[in-house]
Order: C-alpha cells, then sequence, then structure tokens
C-alpha cells in the first residue's frame, strides 16, 4: 500500500506543478451603454509565471462587425507575465447579444493547446430608449434656459424697437409743426415810432405846429406805454419790422378807422413806392389828435 501511494506521488507531483505553473486566459467585455454603430471593447488577457503565447478566435457574427484586434506589448508584473488583446466590435443592429465559440491557442514550451472560453453576453440598446441619467436633466434644463433667454431677448429687442419708433415720430411731428408766428396788433403810435426812427429830422414848421407835435408825441407815448421801438423791431421769428410793413399792417385792419386822405397816402406809400415821411407824419399826427 505504501509503495502504490509512493508511485502515486511520483506521477502526480509533476501533473500538480504543470498545473500551477498553467497560464490562465480571462475574457471581459468593457461595461458601458451600447447602441447600434458603437465600439464595444472585448478584451482577453493571460497571465503566467512562464512565458507564453496565444491567440484569439472569436468566431464571424452577422450582427457584429469585427472591427480592429490589437496586441498590446507583454508585461513582467510582480513575477507574471501579462499579455493582453483588444478586439473592437461594432453591432449592427439593437438587441441582445452572445458570442460563443471563442478559444485561444496557447503555445508554450513547444506545446500547444487550444483552450475554450466561456460565453460573452451583452446588450445592445435603441436609440429611442429614455435617458433618465442628470446628465440628460441638467442638458435639457440648460436648453430650456438657453431658449427662455433668446425669448427674452427678442422681447427687449421688439421693444427697444417700439420706443425707438415712437421717438422718431415724435422728433418728426415736432419737426414738420408749422412755427406759429408771433401777430402784434400794430396801431398809427406804431407807424410813429417808427417813422420817426428812419428819419430823424424834419423840414422846419412854425411853433403852432411845434406845439401840436409836442402834444401829439406826448399822447403817443402814453399810448405806446412801456413798448419800445427795439420791440416794435421784431416780427415773425425775429425780422425788422419796416415802416411798409406796418403801413400794411393798418391797411389790413378792418377795425382800423383812418382819414382818406391818410389811407390815400399809406397806400400810395405801401402799393406805389412813394413815401414822403413828413406828410405822413403829419397825418398821422393829425389822425392821433382827433
Amino acid at each position: 500500500m505504501i509503495r502504490f501511494i509512493s508511485f502515486l506521488c511520483v506521477w502526480l507531483l509533476p501533473l500538480f506543478a504543470m498545473a500551477s505553473s498553467a497560464p490562465e486566459v480571462a475574457l471581459r467585455l468593457v461595461d458601458g451603454t451600447y447602441r447600434p454603430g458603437d465600439m464595444l471593447e472585448l478584451q482577453a488577457e493571460m497571465r503566467g509565471v512562464d512565458y507564453a503565447e496565444f491567440e484569439l478566435h472569436v468566431p464571424a457574427n452577422t450582427q457584429c462587425h469585427f472591427v480592429t484586434q490589437t496586441r498590446e506589448p507583454v508585461r513582467y508584473v510582480e513575477g507574471v507575465y501579462v499579455q493582453r488583446v483588444l478586439l473592437q466590435l461594432q453591432p449592427l443592429s439593437a438587441g441582445d447579444f452572445e458570442l460563443n465559440d471563442i478559444t485561444v491557442t496557447i503555445a508554450q514550451g513547444g506545446e500547444v493547446r487550444n483552450v475554450a472560453l466561456p460565453t460573452v453576453s451583452f446588450t445592445v440598446a435603441t436609440y429611442a430608449a429614455e435617458d433618465r441619467s442628470e446628465a440628460a436633466a441638467e442638458l435639457g434644463a440648460g436648453v430650456s434656459l438657453l431658449a427662455q433667454a433668446s425669448n427674452n431677448l427678442r422681447i427687449i429687442i421688439a421693444v427697444l424697437f417700439i420706443v425707438l419708433m415712437v421717438v422718431w415720430w415724435l422728433l418728426r411731428k415736432v419737426n414738420t409743426k408749422p412755427v406759429k408766428t408771433a401777430e402784434i396788433e400794430l396801431g398809427l403810435s406804431d407807424l410813429i415810432v417808427a417813422l420817426e426812427g428812419n428819419a430823424p429830422s424834419f423840414p422846419p414848421c412854425d411853433p403852432d405846429e411845434r406845439k401840436r407835435r409836442s402834444e401829439a408825441d406826448e399822447r403817443k407815448r402814453r399810448s405806446v406805454g412801456s413798448k419800445s421801438v427795439a420791440t416794435l423791431g421784431t416780427l415773425h421769428g425775429g425780422s425788422e419790422l419796416t415802416s411798409m410793413m406796418i403801413a400794411e399792417q393798418l391797411l389790413a385792419r378792418a377795425d382800423l378807422s383812418m382819414s382818406s386822405a391818410l389811407r390815400k397816402d399809406l397806400e400810395a406809400a405801401v402799393y406805389a413806392n412813394r413815401l414822403n415821411s413828413g406828410v405822413l407824419l403829419q397825418l398821422l399826427r393829425e389822425e392821433v389828435q382827433r
């Protein structure tokens, strides 16, 4: 019995040693949410104390397009050889997928063996699937705030446009509004003042005539009051009010009564340009004395 146990130990110990040093291969799919057309990454990783080489074999799938297969450089980490192969897949439609019959070929110490790997399952979502993530909620809130800001900007621009149009209309109305000229109701005394300002000296006269002129001047000053020649000298926004203009206004007044001789002389001065200041002043003073 002891001999039999010793015989088994001699044969089994090398097998256990070989099993402990045999490399291990793991297969995993990078986690994520995938939709048709996205890239999926399948990773096959082999770790072993002794150096070995391996090849990954994935059967073709009608619903997946194999894009690339990349082998990373061998790494030696804490006494273990680490090798990795990356396989990129592109699903063509939505649904549940299973990658079956995946195998690896391991070559070590002149020996080659095939190892079957477990089935890889994954799900490809549709684009119609609702995204309830916080990022989607924040994106929706940002879009809503942007739309609200855009609407507020449109309202502000419209209000400013209306205000500018109203201001433009008011300014245009003010600019096109006719300027009202100051209408001064003039009398005979005003014409006397104007004629005396234009013709300060007159032909000599007798003492009685000088006395009558002095009395007429006194009455004229009382009737005019505080009205000055400078005030009478502006009309229609500041233009000079001449004797001819005053005479024309006196002729146009229907409520002003005057002698026929005075009216005839005024008409001759205004319409025939025959102005005799001395005679006209004498007639005006006589008219004022009445």
